[in-house]
């Protein structure tokens, strides 16, 4: 093959060429597709980070599946996302969020990790189960091109915000 040959076989793309498939996904697209947290996106989305979760990260996030928000009290959910309530929403997912990206083999290096609101979650690693602040990894390791995503069955409260169910519920 001589050289001009070679330049036109790099230039015309192929079937399944790199050049033809879609862009790498983002952690919400990730997260979206996976369809067990519906309710994390639809809460992103109202807190208004959408924009900073698609961002370069590198993230680890530690997301609750839907059933884990089931598990709140009655009424917590739909209180948060009032307009009012924004900052406390954006705190508490926040709280699910690390700057870097982490795979679940790791966390057995580990005792916590500090979150993007500056608060630190507890990590433990027992019989090979993971568990995030008081979530079980159920989904580990979906990954997105800025981030690594892992499902918990439970809906992480941040230091300081217990307040806030009773708070938000008029309690």
């Amino acid at each position: 093959m001589n050289f001009t040959q070679s330049l036109l076989c790099t230039l015309v793309p192929i079937a399944g060429d790199t050049m033809t498939q879609e862009p790498p996904k983002r952690l919400l697209e990730v997260a979206a597709e996976q369809g067990s947290f519906a309710l994390f996106c639809d809460a992103v989305r109202q807190s208004g980070l959408q924009e900073s979760l698609d961002g370069k990260g590198p993230f680890t996030a530690f997301i609750p599946i839907d059933a884990a928000f089931e598990k709140l009290p009655k009424g917590y959910l739909d209180a948060l996302l009032l307009p009012e309530n924004r900052k406390h929403l954006i705190d508490l997912i926040s709280y699910h969020i690390v700057p870097k990206r982490k795979t679940v083999v790791e966390f057995e290096r580990w005792d916590s990790l500090k979150t993007l609101d500056g608060n630190t979650l507890s990590i433990q690693s027992v019989n090979k189960q993971v568990i995030v602040g008081t979530g079980k990894v159920v989904l580990p390791d979906l990954y997105s091109v800025n981030a690594a995503i892992h499902g918990i069955d439970r809906v992480n409260i941040p230091p300081g915000a217990q307040w806030l169910g009773t708070c938000l519920l008029g309690g």
